[in-house]
């Protein structure tokens, strides 16, 4: 089950401008994230990486933690682990999203990213203050991974591991975190965010300049196997 968060949403009548798009009537988050759990690596002696997954739609940071205590590998060193909730309810009635969806198309990522993206990054900023430490690394899960390439035109990050996400790159920004190194993890047979969006996020990147690779997976659907969280740890080595 979900864990239970402090955020809330409200419905305005308000008019919301993001880019040449009006929003009316958009669950707009009034209330910052806040961390469902906190994880540390099995050999710690300092802060050395903050880790932050950003769950899927409809899920919560509960779930990617109990994930990570069962794969998280001995040898990774000095780091935490940190499991934000989307700071909305999901429109599905259960869990948390990062923002309003009702589609998958392009204006209706940006539109939510655009709103989401600087929340996200002040939760990163005040973690960053806390713990003093700089060394920013994401991990998301279809719609968090959405938001994970997003936060590339915010702040400096050290690596993102994206799983079944796609990158809905803005046409509009040309400031980016430019030594970030991703890892893309997808299933062949993915039927929500289909496989190729696996491929056109790593030409994007790659004309943005930014080391990445892809780890293809079989047969899994929209999910993350044994096989990927492993991998995806042993990235953040």
């Amino acid at each position: 089950m979900c864990c239970s968060s402090l955020s809330y949403r409200f419905k305005t009548s308000i008019p919301i401008m993001v880019g040449d798009k009006v929003w009316i009537g958009y669950n707009k988050p009034i209330m910052k994230m806040h961390d469902s759990k906190i994880l540390k690596s099995k050999n710690f002696d300092y802060v050395e990486k903050l880790i932050i997954a950003l769950h899927g739609y409809g899920s919560c940071g509960e779930e990617f933690y109990d994930a990570t205590k069962v794969f998280i590998p001995d040898n990774l060193k000095n780091a935490i682990f940190l499991f934000p909730n989307g700071p909305i309810p999901c429109d599905i009635g259960m869990g948390y999203q990062w923002f309003h969806l009702e589609d998958m198309s392009y204006e209706e990522l940006r539109a939510g990213l655009e709103l989401i993206a600087p929340i996200v990054c002040e939760y990163i900023g005040n973690i960053s203050k806390e713990y003093a430490c700089n060394n920013i690394n994401l991990i998301g899960f279809s719609q968090g991974a959405i938001t994970c390439f997003e936060i590339l035109y915010y702040i400096s990050i050290s690596k993102i591991i994206a799983y079944s996400g796609l990158f809905a790159a803005p046409k509009n920004k040309d400031t980016f975190s430019k030594n970030t190194s991703v890892l893309i993890i997808h299933s062949n047979d993915d039927m929500v965010v289909p496989y190729k969006n696996a491929k056109l996020a790593q030409e994007s990147l790659d004309i943005l300049g930014i080391n990445s690779k892809i780890m293809t997976c079989n047969n899994i659907g929209h999910s993350i196997s044994e096989t990927g969280w492993k991998s995806g740890f042993d990235f953040l080595n």
